[in-house]
């Protein structure tokens, strides 16, 4: 797998992305459709940084684990 650092800047990239995303919602949504796209954008994003770290703990137990 990656190393941690590189896991790391992706995780940072991600929550970047995510505080822009809800910077957009409360400042920039003008309609209900790009209401839609942000918060589908935001599940997104929460849910890729949440797999990220649910596949590096797995990693973490797998190592323990040999």
């Amino acid at each position: 797998m990656m190393d941690i650092d590189t896991i790391q800047q992706i995780r940072h990239f991600i929550k970047k992305e995510i505080e822009k995303t809800k910077d957009h919602i409360c400042y920039s949504v003008d309609k209900v459709e790009q209401l839609h796209y942000a918060k589908g954008r935001l599940n997104g994003l929460e849910t890729l940084l949440q797999d990220l770290k649910d596949l590096q703990n797995r990693e973490d137990n797998f190592d323990d684990a040999n």
